[in-house]
Formats: structure tokens, sequence, C-alpha cells
């Protein structure tokens, strides 16, 4: 009966230490908009808890029939801060939470897999170790005589009898943690706060102290609908342009910049790369506007929507080092004047030589490297592009941009923006009397300014799909138009050869 009950206990031990490990490790650390957020899975519960339960939402999962919700916490003064521009940033963020919610539904599930996996190793690594201490100890007495093996089994008792018991408690002091886990209930009833009707938040329960930022909570009316709206559009506008078809050969990519914190337009060029099945998507700069880490959520509204499709990012003045220490973090290829092959296509990306001042109040700009201004930014870039000859040369400045075409090393096209307005390919005369091709998109965020407004758009929004076949280098553009009533317009594909009409 010992024996059973023994083996019993060592053959759950694999799981009960599984679970213990699940219940009692320590939470997992992520980034959301710059801000540290702690994500600690909890096993029997069937909500999730915000900034220590001051927030209780009814979302949760289940896992083997095993609810499981979520404890989230983080510095809610620095998410809801006093100053009133950053809280205009951070509407964004509120308004559209799908790419937090999977940034935590991920980190959760981590957790879970990771701690759960390595408690599982541990058991079963302490039961084989025993097993192999048994297996041995028997083989090693098998080799004496009776008597012998008898006078060791008498000298060892007393030591065997101490570990064994040791070993069971030490079994059952895991057994019962894993259970308690396994048996753990916290089931609540959410009474949801009204003041969070018709926002984001809708269906949580707000308590405690954290009541107190009600007033600023209340007012987050859901600017996310109008990109729901646009969103849904998007979707119709795709599959109504059949040009947009696939076709086999093609090196496909979208292509916008100037976000400058509109996160729901970042969301419908990460959706449209997924809806065209994109290969990758180019970004020219100004994804944000003061390049500060709140703002960064817009890079993981685009991951989001694109479903993990490469980006390539050629920072503008607005993106600081800031911006590409997140692009880095996020596994974006930044521009750094190395040419790359994508499918069959050579891309030559350079950073803007400049970065504004505007994020620290300042006026104008600096330099990002101190030795290199616009004049050896643009010698630089003519002298790579000739050594490499790449397809497509990517930047951020269209006046810089038309100089570089002009020496004519690029196959195909200089592709910049910096320009409110959409201006599409347009023919450049090289240096050596041929012509080349430069196209320039405009403002995915729809500004007409440089005042920002993280908001919904004023003016219609563009952004393009390209389409590159390596056999040929023949090349096609179709152009989305966002507009300001949610209706979402796309040209069919035309050839680069012919100009843009936004007519």
């Amino acid at each position: 009966m010992g024996r059973a009950v023994a083996v019993a206990l060592l053959l759950t031990l694999p799981f009960a230490a599984a679970l213990t490990a699940v219940g009692h490790a320590p939470p997992a650390r992520i980034e959301v908009a710059g801000q540290p957020v702690s994500v600690r899975p909890v096993l029997g519960q069937d909500t999730s808890l915000l900034f220590d339960g001051a927030l209780v939402s009814p979302r949760h999962r289940e896992l083997a029939g095993i609810d499981v919700g979520v404890d989230v916490d983080a510095n809610w003064i620095q998410i809801v801060p006093s100053d009133k521009d950053t809280r205009s940033y951070l509407v964004s963020l509120w308004a559209n939470p799908q790419p937090a919610m999977q940034l935590i539904q991920d980190a959760a599930r981590r957790q879970v897999v990771t701690w759960g996996a390595g408690g599982f190793a541990a058991g079963t690594a302490v039961l084989v170790g025993v097993l192999l201490v048994l297996r041995s100890r028997r083989r090693r007495l098998a080799g004496y005589t009776a008597e012998q093996a008898a006078l060791v089994r008498g000298h060892n008792r007393r030591l065997r009898r101490v570990l064994a018991a040791g070993g069971v408690v030490l079994v059952l002091v895991v057994d019962v943690l894993g259970a308690r886990v396994l048996l753990h209930r916290d089931h609540r009833v959410v009474t949801p706060t009204a003041s969070f009707d018709g926002t984001a938040l809708e269906g949580t329960e707000v308590r405690g102290l954290l009541a107190d930022v009600l007033p600023f909570l209340s007012v987050l009316r859901p600017r996310s609908e109008f990109y729901d709206d646009v969103a849904a559009n998007l979707e119709d506008a795709v599959r109504a342009e059949s040009t947009l078809a696939p076709a086999d050969g093609e090196v496909r990519f979208v292509m916008a910049e100037d976000f400058e914190d509109v996160n729901g337009m970042a969301r419908q060029v990460g959706l449209t790369a997924s809806l065209v099945d994109a290969d990758f998507v180019a970004l020219s700069g100004d994804l944000t506007f003061a390049g500060k880490d709140i703002e960064t959520y817009v890079m993981d509204t685009v991951d989001y929507y694109a479903e993990g499709r490469p980006v390539y990012f050629a920072p503008g003045l607005h993106d600081t080092r800031t911006i590409v220490d997140a692009a880095h973090a996020r596994g974006w290829v930044v521009a750094d004047g190395t040419t790359r092959t994508i499918g069959g296509l050579d891309l030559l990306a350079v950073p803007d030589p400049r970065i504004s001042t505007v994020g620290d109040f300042g006026s104008g700009t600096v330099l990002r490297d101190p030795d290199v201004d616009t004049d050896a930014f643009v010698a630089d870039t003519v002298r790579r592009a000739c050594e490499d000859e790449p397809d497509f040369v990517l930047l951020h400045d269209h006046l810089l941009g038309s100089t570089i075409a002009e020496a004519g090393c690029q196959r195909v096209a200089v592709l910049d923006g910096r320009s409110y307005e959409f201006l599409g390919p347009r023919p450049v005369e090289t240096s050596d009397g041929s012509e080349t091709t430069e196209f320039t998109v405009g403002s995915a965020g729809g500004h007409v300014s440089t005042e920002p407004d993280p908001g919904v758009i004023r003016h219609p929004a563009r952004f393009a799909v390209l389409s590159f076949r390596p056999a040929t280098g023949a090349t096609t553009y179709s152009v989305v138009t966002v507009n300001p009533d949610a209706s979402v317009s796309i040209t069919p594909r035309l050839p680069l050869s012919v100009p843009y009409d936004a007519g």
C-alpha cells in the first residue's frame, strides 16, 4: 500500500508542478504605448481585473474547461495623465483596444505555456531522477550476496526513511498547491458602470479610487465606430476592385506615411495589407507627431491588422530615436542605407537625415547624425543607389527624393512622401537625359498641416498598393482613399507611367 501511494504521488508530480508554476509565477512584463504593464493569468477566474481590481471586465478565456482571467496592472497615473495634450494621444489607444488586448492575451498565453511546460518538465525530471536512483540502487544491491545486501539495507534504513518521508512531504506540498490552483474559483458578478456606456470600456465595472478619473474615462466616446465603418467599407471596396486580385510572380506591398498618431488610419493600412495579401508594408516616415513612447501604440496597430507582415520603415522628421528603437523592438526593418531583397524586389531604404524638435517644444530640426547634412545624405544615397542599382529607393522627403531620382540609378522608381497631397508617379529626367519615376504618397492621416489631430480624419486620407514583377520590372499602383464620411474608394491598377488624377 505504501509503495502504491508513493507511485501515485510521483505520477501526479509533473501535473501538480505545472499547475503550481502557473499559479505562483511572477507576472509577465510587456509594454503598451510605451508604458510597462504586468500581465498575470489566473486559473478559475471568470473576469479580468485591471489596476488591482479597480476595473473589472467580464472578458476572460477558457482553457480545457477552466476559466482563465487576467490580472493587468500598470501605473494608471501615467496612462491617465493630467496633461490635456498627452490625453489626446491616448484617445486612440482606448478607442481601439484590440491591438493592446492582443498583446495582453499573447503575454498571458505565453505565461501559461512557458511556466506550465517548465513546471511539468521540472516535475518530470524529479520523477525520472527518483526512478533512475531506485533502479541504480536495485542493480547495485543485485551484485551483492544476500547477506551483504541485507547488511546494506539495514545500514541505510534510517536514511531511506528520512529521504522517503521528505520526498513524500515535498510531493504532497506540490500536489496541494497544484490542487488549490486547479480548484480555485473566483466568479464575480460584474455590475457595468453606466459612465462607460458608449465607450471602449462598456460593460466594465469601476471600483475604488479609480472612480476619481471617471470624468476623463467617460468622455472617451468611441471614435473607433468611425473606423469600424471605414474598415467595413474598405473590405467591400477591395472585394469590388477586381484588378487587386493577386497575380503569380508579383511582389505586392502597401505604402503609406504621415499617420502622425491617427491610429484609425494605421488600422486601415495594416488591414489593406492583409486584405490584398501584401508581401510587406513600406512606411516612409512620420508615424507620430512628438516621437514619444506614448505614441508607439500606432506601431502595434499596424502589426495587429497587417497580421504580422514585415514592415520596412524609413524614419521621417518626426520619427525620433524613441520611435526608431520601438520599431527595432517590434522586429521592423528600419532603414539604414542597406539594400534588401524581398521576393525578388530590391529595396534601398534610407532614414531622413533630420529630426524635428517639436516633441521637445522646439522649432526646426536637428541632424540625426551630426556629420551628415542633407547634401551629404543625398550624395551618399546616390552613391549607394548607383552601386547597388535597386529597383526602388524608399525615403521620407520628396524634395530630397527628386534629387536622388535625377541620378537615375534606381531601376524603377524613388518612393517618398512628405507631401500633404498624394502626387503619385511623376516622370523625372535623369542626368544622362533618360527618364525615371518618382512616386510620392500623401498623408495617410488625412493631414493638410502639421497641426496634430489623432482623431477622426477631416480630409481625405490616401495610401497606395503597389505590385512589382521582378522578371520584367513592370509596376502598377492603386490608390486607396478614405473620406471624412467613412466612404472608401480604390482606383483600378494603373501602370507606373500613368499619372494619378485625384479627380
